[in-house]
C-alpha cells in the first residue's frame, strides 16, 4: 500500500515575510531568513495527520537586498504546526506530489532590544496563521514550498501587522 510518506521529516531552507502594515514592512521590502524543521507524518493513506516544529530567524528590519543567511538584528519565531497532509498526484509509491493546510501557533521568541532603526517597540508575543503549501517527493528527499497568512496581530493594538511567510525548503524523511 501507501507506506512511503509516513515518519518524519527533518528539513531546512529559506524564509520571506511580509507584514501588512509598511511601518513594519515598507513597500516593496520583505524580512529575509532561514529556517529549520521537523514534522510527523502521521497515518498512512492518501490523506495523513501532520504535527511539527519549525524554528525561524529572519531580518528584524525589512531589506531590499535578499541576504537569507545573514543579518544583524534578527527575530526569532516557533511555530508549532498542526493540521492535514495529502496526496495530490501519486507517480507511484516512493514519488508524488503532495500538499497540506495546518494551522500554525508562532510563538516570538526574540525581537531586538530598543532597534534604532524602528519606532514600533509594543510586539505580541505570539501569532498565528493558516499555511497551504505544496510539496515533492522523491523517495526519502522532499521538496516544499508554503505560503502562511497570518490572522493576529504581530504588534500590539497597531491595526494590519498581521505577518505573513512564504518558505521554500529541501528535507530528508526519515
Amino acid at each position: 500500500m501507501l507506506y512511503s510518506q509516513a515518519g518524519i521529516q527533518i528539513y531546512g531552507g529559506i524564509s520571506e515575510a511580509k507584514n501588512n502594515s509598511t511601518l513594519v514592512t515598507p513597500e516593496g521590502l520583505s524580512h529575509t531568513g532561514w529556517h529549520i524543521g521537523a514534522v510527523a507524518r502521521l497515518n498512512e493513506g492518501k490523506m495523513y495527520f501532520v504535527a511539527g516544529l519549525q524554528y525561524h530567524s529572519i531580518d528584524f528590519i525589512a531589506k531590499e537586498d535578499k541576504s537569507y543567511f545573514s543579518s544583524e538584528e534578527s527575530y526569532s519565531w516557533t511555530k508549532i504546526r498542526v493540521g492535514l497532509g495529502y496526496r495530490v498526484i501519486n507517480i507511484n509509491e516512493s514519488v508524488f506530489l503532495r500538499g497540506h493546510s495546518l494551522l500554525s501557533f508562532n510563538l516570538i521568541n526574540g525581537v531586538p532590544d530598543e532597534s534604532p532603526n524602528t519606532t514600533v517597540t509594543n510586539y505580541n508575543s505570539g501569532t498565528a496563521g493558516v499555511n497551504l503549501g505544496l510539496g515533492f517527493d522523491v523517495y526519502n528527499f522532499t521538496i516544499g514550498a508554503s505560503y502562511e497568512v497570518g490572522f493576529f496581530k504581530l504588534v500590539n493594538q497597531m491595526p494590519e501587522t498581521e505577518m505573513n511567510f512564504l518558505t521554500l525548503s529541501l528535507g530528508y524523511k526519515i
